[in-house]
C-alpha cells in the first residue's frame, strides 16, 4: 500500500529510512498484499536534489537529501549517519508520518475435540450416535479451526527527533481480526444427533441427545473463534548508513527498542435449545424446553520491551529490508469457564441452574488466572518501489512466534470426560469430573 509522508521534503527522503519497517505479504494461491509499516523507512527519495532544488530524476542525485546537492561528476559515496547530516541546512529538520496499511494474516488455529455426532435413528437411543459406536458420524470436532485467512489493519505515526533524522519514536496498532468457525447442528427425520462424552460413573462412552426424530426436537450450534492484536511505541537510532549519490545505491541498519503489547482471545460456546415432543416416550413432559450451553474463553496479554536491528539496501528508486527483533516481558493468561442450564416445564415453572453438560458449578466452573516470563521473536522481509517523493508501495512476509498461549479449547475436560451427577440438578456421590485441566499453553504462530 502506499504511505503519506510529511515533513520537509529532500531530508525525510532518505531520512525516512531511519525507521525500521514492519514487511507483510499476504499470500493465499497468487494473492499478494503491498504494505508498509511503522515508522516507514523504506520510502525511498522520490526525486534527486542538485543545487537549484528538486529534479525529476530519482536516481540522478539521489543521496540529495543528505547534503550531496552538486553535480555528480563531484559527488563522492558518504558512510556513516553523521557524515550524511548537514546540520547547518535547518528547513529540513524535524518533520513526521502517517500512514494505514492492510494485513493479511494466519494463525495456526485450534484443535476440537469431537462435540456433535450423528448415527442412523434405528439405532437404540442406549447406542446411537456414541464414539464407539463403528456407524456414528462426527459432525462438528476433531478437527483444527480458525486457520483460515483473515484480513486486518495497522495504523502508525511518529515523529523525528532531531534535524538529521537519525533519531526517531513512533507508535502503532494493528488488529488482524477475527476468524470464526460456526456449526448448525438441525434436526433430521433419518438421523439421531448427540454430543458425545465419556461417563465416568458408568465407565463407558456416552452422548446427550439433542434431536431425536418424533421424540426429541433440537439444536446445536458450536462457535470458536479467535482475535490477535497488539501496539507498541518505538524508539529508533540510525546506527551506520552508506549513500552514493551518483548511483543511487544505499545501505543503512538501524536499532530499535521500546515497548510492546500484544493480546490474544480465543472463545469456545456449545449452545442447545431442546424441545420434547408429544410422541416421546421418556418420562419429560411434552412442551418442556431447555437451554444448555457450555462456554471457555481465553485472554493472553503480553506487556513487555522489545529490541532488535533493522536494515535495507536500495538501488535507485526500488530495495529490499529484513528486521528482526525479540520482545521480554510478562504473559498474563486468564481462562473463564462458565455453563448454564435453563429448563422450562409446561405448568411446573422454570429453573436456572449454572452448568451444562462438560461444564459443572461443583467442578470447573470459575475464572483462572496465571502469568509467566515469555519471549516472543518477529522477522521481517519485504522488498518495496518508489512512486513519488511521499509515496511508495511495499510489499512482504511477516512471522510472530508466541509460546505459552491459553486457547478456548485446550480447557476441555480431558478425554470430555463427565459424572453426570455433577449435571444441574446437582446430585451428590460425584467425582471430580468434568474437572478444570490447569491452565494450559501452547505455541501461537501468526504470519502474513
Amino acid at each position: 500500500m502506499a504511505s503519506f509522508i510529511t515533513g520537509s521534503r529532500p531530508r525525510r527522503a532518505v531520512a525516512l529510512r531511519c525507521m525500521f519497517a514492519y514487511a507483510f505479504v499476504a499470500a493465499a494461491g497468487s494473492a499478494v498484499a503491498q504494505q508498509s509499516d511503522v515508522p516507514n523507512p523504506f520510502q525511498g527519495p522520490a526525486t534527486a536534489v542538485s543545487n537549484d532544488g528538486w529534479d525529476s530524476s530519482p536516481c540522478n542525485l539521489i543521496c540529495g537529501a543528505c547534503g550531496c546537492g552538486v553535480s555528480c561528476d563531484d559527488c563522492e559515496p558518504s558512510c556513516g549517519c553523521a557524515e550524511l547530516c548537514e546540520p547547518h541546512n535547518k528547513k529540513y529538520c524535524y518533520g513526521g508520518w502517517i500512514g494505514a496499511e492492510w494485513l493479511h494474516w494466519q494463525l495456526d488455529g485450534n484443535w476440537l475435540p469431537p462435540l456433535v455426532t450423528s448415527g442412523p435413528a434405528t439405532t437404540p437411543q442406549a447406542d446411537v450416535a456414541q464414539l464407539d459406536d463403528p456407524n456414528t458420524q462426527i459432525l462438528s470436532g476433531d478437527e483444527t479451526v480458525n486457520d483460515g485467512w483473515r484480513n486486518g489493519y495497522r495504523l502508525y505515526g511518529g515523529v523525528w527527533l532531531n534535524c538529521c533524522h537519525t533519531w526517531g519514536i513512533g507508535g502503532d496498532y494493528f488488529n488482524i481480526g477475527n476468524d470464526d468457525y460456526n456449526f448448525l447442528g438441525q434436526p433430521d427425520s433419518n438421523l439421531v444427533i448427540d454430543r458425545p462424552f465419556f461417563n465416568t460413573e458408568t465407565g463407558a462412552d456416552d452422548a446427550e441427545l439433542v434431536s431425536v426424530p418424533d421424540e426429541l426436537d433440537g439444536t446445536v450450534h458450536v462457535n470458536s473463534s479467535d482475535n490477535f492484536q497488539g501496539a507498541g511505541l518505538t524508539l529508533t537510532h540510525c546506527l551506520w548508513r552508506c549513500c552514493d549519490c551518483c548511483t543511487g545505491n544505499e545501505s543503512q541498519i538501524a536499532g530499535l527498542g521500546g515497548y510492546r503489547y500484544y493480546q490474544y482471545d480465543s472463545d469456545l460456546t456449545i449452545t442447545e435449545i431442546l424441545t420434547v415432543l408429544p410422541n416421546t416416550t421418556t418420562p419429560l413432559v411434552p412442551g418442556t424446553t431447555f437451554f444448555v450451553q457450555d462456554r471457555f474463553r481465553t485472554r493472553n496479554e503480553f506487556n513487555g520491551g522489545e529490541l532488535g536491528l533493522q536494515g535495507y539496501k536500495q538501488h535507485c528508486w526500488w530495495w529490499v529490508d529484513g528486521m528482526a527483533k525479540v520482545a521480554l516481558g510478562q504473559n498474563s493468561r486468564t481462562v473463564i469457564v462458565s455453563g448454564r442450564t435453563i429448563t422450562d416445564v409446561p405448568g411446573g415453572g422454570t429453573s436456572d441452574d449454572p452448568g451444562g453438560l462438560l461444564t459443572s458449578s461443583e467442578t470447573n466452573i470459575g475464572s483462572y488466572h496465571d502469568s509467566d516470563f515469555v519471549v516472543i521473536p518477529e522477522f521481517r522481509l519485504g522488498v518495496g518501489a518508489l512512486l513519488t517523493r511521499c509515496w511508495s508501495v511495499h510489499a512482504g512476509y511477516n512471522v510472530i512466534i508466541w509460546s505459552d498461549v491459553a486457547r478456548a479449547a485446550s480447557h476441555l475436560p480431558p478425554g470430555l470426560e463427565v459424572d453426570p451427577r455433577n449435571l444441574p440438578p446437582v446430585q451428590s456421590g460425584g467425582g471430580s469430573e468434568p474437572e478444570f485441566p490447569g491452565i494450559r499453553g501452547s505455541q501461537l504462530v501468526a504470519h502474513g
